[in-house]
C-alpha cells in the first residue's frame, strides 16, 4: 500500500479521562455536526499547531475547532477560526514535508482543569530512540471500523532515525531530518489512518505531530511525524 495521510483511528487505545490531555483538540467542519476530520493541540490562547495536510485547501469558515473535550457528543468549547497558517514549503509530493500549519481561533482559549496548553520541546531536542512517548486521538479503532466518541490514547516508542529512514526508503518514501518516527515493533498498536495533526509526547514535550503511516499500526514501518524541535523558530514567528 502507497504511504497515506491518515484521518483518525488509534488501534488498541484505551479511553482518555476528563483533563488528562488537555491540549488536545478535535478539528471538524463547520457545516456538519460532529464531523471530526483531525486532531491538533493548543499552543497558546489563539492558536492551535497540527499538520499541514489536515488544512491545506480547506478555508477558515470550513473549520471549527473543539477544545477542553474527551466526548466528541458532548463538546466543551467551541471555537470559530480566523485564520490558517501552513508551512510556506509544505510538500506532499515529497513525503509531505514540512507538514506542519498554525490554526488561529477567532476569541481565546481560557485555561481550566480541562483546557491547557502543551508543552513545547527545546530547541533541536534530544529525542533517543526506545523513548516512550504518548499519541491521542478519535479515530476509528480498527482499519474500517467506527470512530469512538471518547478520546484515545496509546503508547508508542520513537523508532532510530536510521531504522525509520531504511524501512521507508525501501518502501518508495524519504524521511527527512524533520521527521521523527514512532511505533510499537511487538504490539501493533497506534495511529491508523489515524489522528493526523494530533500530538505525539515525549516527557510531555510535544516533540511530533502526525503525518503519515505505511499501513495501520504496522510493527514494522514507523508512523511518520513531523519532528516539532525542528519548527520552534516558525512557530514563535507565525504564532503570534
Amino acid at each position: 500500500t502507497l504511504p497515506q495521510n491518515f484521518h483518525a483511528r488509534i488501534i488498541n487505545g484505551s479511553d482518555v479521562q476528563a483533563g488528562e490531555i488537555p491540549y488536545q483538540v478535535s478539528l471538524q467542519y463547520t457545516l456538519i455536526v460532529n464531523f471530526h476530520f483531525c486532531g491538533g493541540s493548543v499552543l497558546n490562547e489563539k492558536y492551535v499547531i497540527t499538520a499541514a495536510h489536515c488544512v491545506q485547501g480547506k478555508t477558515a469558515e470550513q473549520i471549527k475547532v473543539v477544545a477542553a473535550t474527551t466526548n466528541l457528543k458532548k463538546p466543551n468549547s467551541t471555537h470559530f477560526v480566523a485564520e490558517i497558517t501552513v508551512h510556506e514549503k509544505y510538500n506532499p509530493s515529497d513525503s509531505w514535508k514540512n507538514d506542519i500549519a498554525l490554526v488561529k481561533i477567532e476569541d481565546r482559549f481560557e485555561v481550566s482543569a480541562v483546557l491547557k496548553f502543551v508543552p513545547l520541546p527545546t530547541p533541536n531536542q534530544d529525542i533517543p530512540a526506545e523513548s516512550v512517548a504518548v499519541i491521542s486521538g478519535w479515530g476509528t479503532l480498527q482499519e474500517g471500523g467506527i470512530t469512538p466518541v471518547v478520546l484515545q490514547k496509546t503508547e508508542v516508542f520513537i523508532a532510530s532515525q536510521s531504522y525509520c529512514k531504511q524501512v521507508h526508503t525501501n518502501a518508495g518514501s524519504n524521511i527527512h531530518e524533520t521527521h521523527i518516527c514512532a511505533y510499537d515493533p511487538v504490539h501493533g498498536t497506534g495511529p491508523c489512518n489515524g489522528d493526523s495533526g494530533g500530538p505525539l509526547m515525549v516527557d510531555n514535550k510535544l516533540v511530533g505531530l502526525a503525518s503519515w503511516v505505511q499501513g495501520c499500526a504496522s510493527t514494522m514501518y514507523p508512523t511518520v511525524y513531523t519532528r516539532v524541535p525542528s519548527f520552534l523558530d516558525w512557530i514563535k514567528a507565525n504564532a503570534v
